[in-house]
């Protein structure tokens, strides 16, 4: 889970006072939608810092006026641009919206708008939209540009979201070195070879010379992790790709069948 120091070098000009209200519902939020690996982690702190920028903008600075009008978001009624103008982190915007979400959260967002703009619920619109629209599949398999297409309709800010979301992948992964995102080309499969002994559970935390080993294999298997002798988040989300693709338990832990299979 994102901690506070992770936070501030992701979005450095997030005020404290505001990051340290916010984080525990960023946390929860995070927690409740599944947003919990590297991956997920970073492609949805990267498009929250783009779209409230750093967290200072939970409301549209604009009144709202141009959405008068706007079937396509439901505004029918007259007010309606105003009173359903964008609100929280991921600018939640028009009364069809506002409806949707508000009843998947079981929150009055009709009668009272402005809640979609408060901390409590905020983040958990965010987290909701994040899961509902498949963006959680989509940060695992790193298109961060169909995600930036399925938040904004276009890629508006794209070259800023890049530029967080890389930074995100740093921060998140310190002890394991990041591939910037962009194109990855297909790896060799190498040969098996014999499973060097096993060395007993290997989890995040983890250090020393079997988990340099364990980094080694993983990258000649295709991951793209630092091969430093900590077992970080980068490690562990690595781990957790190719136990998925071997039909193993993905808990992101070594256990003896993770290990054998390493070198089947």
């Amino acid at each position: 889970m994102v901690t506070d120091d992770e936070l501030r070098r992701i979005m450095p000009n997030c005020p404290t006072a505001r990051r340290d209200e916010y984080l525990p519902f960023i946390q929860q939020a995070m927690e409740e939608f599944a947003i919990t690996s590297y991956l997920r982690e970073a492609a949805f702190l990267a498009q929250l810092a783009h779209e409230s920028g750093e967290l200072r903008y939970m409301e549209e600075i604009a009144s709202g006026a141009a959405y008068e009008g706007r079937k396509d978001l439901g505004n029918t009624q007259p007010g309606d641009g105003k009173r359903f103008k964008g609100r929280g982190p991921i600018q939640l915007t028009g009364r069809a919206n506002y409806k949707k979400y508000g009843d998947l959260l079981d929150v009055d967002l009709i009668n009272s708008p402005t809640v979609a703009a408060t901390k409590e619920v905020g983040f958990r619109i965010a987290g909701q939209f994040w899961k509902l629209n498949g963006l959680n599949e989509l940060a695992d398999q790193q298109k961060f540009e169909t995600i930036t297409r399925r938040i904004n309709g276009g890629l508006n800010g794209q070259s800023d979201r890049v530029m967080y979301y890389n930074r995100a992948k740093q921060v998140l992964n310190q002890d394991d070195a990041v591939t910037p995102s962009g194109p990855v080309s297909s790896p060799v499969q190498p040969s098996p070879s014999q499973a060097p002994p096993y060395p007993g559970i290997l989890r995040q935390g983890s250090k020393g010379p079997a988990v340099t080993k364990l980094q080694q294999r993983l990258n000649e298997l295709g991951a793209t992790i630092g091969v430093d002798g900590n077992f970080g988040k980068g490690t562990r989300q690595a781990v957790i790709n190719f136990q998925s693709n071997k039909g193993l338990s993905a808990d992101g832990a070594v256990g003896p069948a993770t290990w054998a299979a390493l070198w089947s």
